[in-house]
């Protein structure tokens, strides 16, 4: 069942005003009967910011994390540079080939038949050369950014908790859990996504981080 805001005023006899919102049930399926309490956004608020506070990846990790991706880089980089230089030696090779195979065509060394063929198997050298560079021009960053993106979206979590910025912490938690996110008995609770999910305490994320001799927090939620 789908959750909606609900805008409440409450007005005392000596006329003093208050203002609540309240998350419940929309009870839009008549099929189904939504026995589930509603929740006071204050309270919502301080579960949402234990949640976020659970998957925030801590400054010093994070600055680890992102000197370790900066190496990745460069690392990256030597190897793509290495194989584009690699790869023009051969594009300039079947360059040379070419104009040979033509030079011989032109001076009828070299059958019309025999020029084609040869031609087309050069070129499709050639062709599978630059797609190759391309490709490996494509993957080499893929993941580099949206990771470094990552890491800092989840160093910034810790403060997203602790700021009353609402839209800022709906932004978080829906990024976060997705539609994993569930309200039970006044209580939120749910799964997070990859890559958020591997901010939990195991080895192979602490081996990551390079954190020697540091205890990592569980970010089970």
């Amino acid at each position: 069942m789908a959750i909606t805001g609900e805008y409440k005023v409450k007005t005392q006899k000596n006329g003093n005003m208050h203002y609540y919102t309240y998350y419940r049930c929309t009870k839009k399926r008549r099929d189904v009967k939504c026995g589930e309490p509603c929740i006071r956004q204050e309270e919502l608020d301080i579960q949402i910011s234990s949640l976020l506070q659970k998957v925030s990846l801590r400054k010093d990790w994070a600055g680890k994390m992102l000197g370790k991706l900066e190496t990745e880089k460069q690392t990256s980089v030597q190897s793509f540079t290495a194989f584009v230089q690699e790869t023009r030696k051969k594009i300039n090779a079947i360059n040379i080939k070419l104009q040979r195979l033509l030079d011989g065509y032109l001076e009828q060394d070299i059958e019309r038949e025999t020029y084609r063929m040869e031609k087309a198997k050069l070129m499709s050298e050639k062709k599978s050369l630059e797609e190759q560079t391309t490709r490996f021009k494509q993957k080499q960053n893929a993941w580099l950014e949206p990771m470094r993106n990552w890491i800092i979206s989840a160093s910034n979590m810790e403060k997203i908790a602790r700021d009353s910025n609402l839209f800022a912490k709906k932004v978080a938690i829906k990024e976060i859990f997705g539609s994993n996110l569930l309200l039970k008995t006044k209580k939120a609770r749910g799964s997070a996504l990859p890559p958020w999910s591997a901010l939990r305490a195991d080895a192979s994320f602490q081996n990551w981080v390079g954190t020697e001799g540091i205890e990592p927090p569980t970010y089970s939620v």
